[in-house]
């Protein structure tokens, strides 16, 4: 994936995120439980969107193959574990239902794609 496209899909998360903090603290009536729910989901969300353009960076000086590979992990990890937690804190707990195993997998998919980052900083740039 071009480092343009990562950036730019960065640049739409954020337009989301905020969207959504702005949504989340006036639109929405949470109990005090489910808006922590719902600002931690936000303050993943936007540290991972800052994380996808840590990957732009590293496609254009570095290891594409490696910002790829990290960038998809972290939208990934963004719509598991973020959106899962929107999910939870609007609908309410259990409303997940048997998908309760979407949370961890995004919380893992964050954690690969910090791994991938660093592999892909100390490798040598490919073409």
């Amino acid at each position: 994936m071009k480092h343009t496209v990562i950036l730019g899909i960065a640049a739409l998360n954020g337009f989301f995120v905020t969207g959504l903090a702005a949504i989340g603290s006036h639109a929405l009536s949470l109990t005090d439980k489910d808006s922590s729910l719902f600002q931690q989901a936000i303050e993943f969300h936007y540290i991972h969107t800052l994380a996808l353009c840590a990957a732009a960076l590293l496609g254009k000086w570095g290891n594409k193959v490696w910002a790829t590979r990290s960038a998809l992990l972290f939208l990934l990890g963004i719509a598991c574990f973020s959106f899962s937690l929107y999910w939870r804190a609007i609908v309410g707990p259990g409303s997940l239902g048997s998908f309760h195993f979407i949370t961890p997998i995004g919380g893992l998919s964050l954690m690969a794609g910090w791994f991938t980052l660093a592999v892909g900083a100390f490798q040598q740039p490919s073409n």
